[in-house]
């Protein structure tokens, strides 16, 4: 009597991955930490990640120190990340004289399979690594929206096209994005994934801050830049604290424009309104301190600061766009308000909730159970494992012996991107 054997399992392939940001820690932001969790998800899944990034010419200071999360991955810094205010934003451009030749020598010296470059438009290293990868897959992830009409755009329509045509793969954190460069594009397909999120990190657990324990808490958490929302946000809570004084209002955030941000602050309010700055790994406290997060955004790809305050249990007010859309569910983890600018509205909703302590736990842990469910790492991570073979094609270096994954090209796509054989 013979013995049935199993069929051999092939070995799980390790794959070497690039990142390319100019957003890394300790620079702050939706990029970083869409960079950050990228690389931790796709090495905890057992793969050589390298990130490669910009040093900050300058870092600017939180009010928690220099505590970063934990890097588990190899980071890589070449050229220098100069921060410039375009189109009523803080962002950052690269600049290095040998940027080209040094990419190209850490490509070949880490024997890199996939490039992953993040905001492939980014002006210099982005481009660069774009121009300079020979791996056998690149993908591209698109993480901004522009406003209609909007003229750079259009001007620069024709070398923005060249870049997403050399992509492989073109991913866009939300439909919002793929509707902003589709109509520019035409013809280019896009892969809608969502960013992703620590739910272990961005906790209802977390402990507030003994100082903000006295009274109801309105949280905003954000850059000072024009179309986040902070002046809606002083000027809504004005009409609120107008109605009731059992609130404050709790401002997380900073940029250049702060001196303009406290001259909006009324007279009469100024005893219930906290400037905290710009914090880093105590923002969970912050929303644990809150009984609601507000944000009246007038544009954005995805809305990370509504899924943090959803995966906190945070029921959240939020502006009627397409990128927070795509986030929560009007009336399931929060309250949307048509208009940014509605001052009236945004007070009403505000209102409405705190009057409502079961309302607002509802909403709270329905927004922490889609945070977990639609946006943790896990998830995310294997959807970006599992791009379409047919888009990125078969063009597939298989490792040595991996005779199997040559006549099975798309097995090898998918090992390649990180799957599990």
């Amino acid at each position: 009597m013979s013995i049935p054997v199993d069929p051999p399992r092939l070995p799980r392939s390790v794959v070497r991955i690039a990142i390319v940001s100019d957003y890394c820690y300790p620079r702050l932001g939706g990029i970083t930490e869409q960079v950050h969790g990228h690389a931790t998800e796709v090495t905890r899944r057992g793969h050589e990640v390298l990130v490669i990034t910009p040093k900050l010419a300058v870092t600017p200071r939180t009010v928690d120190g220099n505590d970063l999360p934990e890097r588990t991955f190899e980071l890589v810094q070449i050229g220098r990340a100069v921060p410039v205010y375009l189109n009523g934003a803080e962002t950052l451009i690269s600049v290095g004289s040998r940027m080209r030749r040094r990419l190209s020598q850490i490509f070949v010296a880490h024997g890199v399979d996939v490039i992953h470059i993040h905001n492939p438009f980014g002006v210099a290293l982005p481009v660069a690594a774009l121009l300079r990868s020979g791996s056998a897959v690149t993908v591209g992830t698109l993480h901004s929206v522009v406003p209609d009409g909007y003229r750079p755009l259009r001007a620069l329509r024709r070398p923005l096209r060249r870049v997403l045509e050399r992509l492989d793969a073109r991913v866009a954190v939300s439909d919002a994005v793929v509707d902003s460069f589709g109509g520019h594009s035409p013809g280019l397909d896009f892969h809608a994934i969502q960013n992703g999120i620590d739910t272990e990190f961005f906790s209802p657990d977390a402990s507030p801050p003994a100082h903000l324990g006295d009274k109801r808490n309105i949280l905003y958490v954000g850059r000072f830049d024009r179309g986040n929302g902070v002046k809606t946000t002083i000027h809504s809570f004005s009409r609120l604290r107008a109605a009731r004084d059992d609130v404050r209002l709790v401002i997380v955030g900073d940029g250049p424009l702060r001196p303009l941000v406290e001259r909006l602050v009324p007279p009469e309010i100024r005893d219930d309104l906290v400037f905290a700055g710009r914090v880093n790994r105590q923002r969970p406290r912050y929303l644990a301190s809150a009984d609601i997060l507000c944000t009246p955004c007038s544009l954005a790809s995805f809305g990370m600061v509504l899924l943090e305050g959803m995966s906190a249990g945070l029921p959240v007010v939020a502006s009627r766009i397409s990128g927070f859309e795509f986030v929560m569910r009007d009336g399931v983890d929060g309250l949307m308000v048509d208009r940014p600018d509605d001052e009236a509205g945004f007070a009403a909703a505000l209102d409405r909730m705190l009057d409502d302590a079961a309302f607002r736990r509802r909403m709270g842990a329905a927004g922490r159970e889609r945070a977990c469910s639609a946006f943790a790492w896990s998830i995310v991570g294997e959807r970006l494992e599992d791009l379409s073979p047919e888009l990125l094609g078969i063009n597939l270096r298989p490792t040595a012996g991996d005779v199997d994954h040559v006549a099975r090209p798309e097995r090898a796509v998918r090992r390649l991107m990180g799957a599990r054989s």
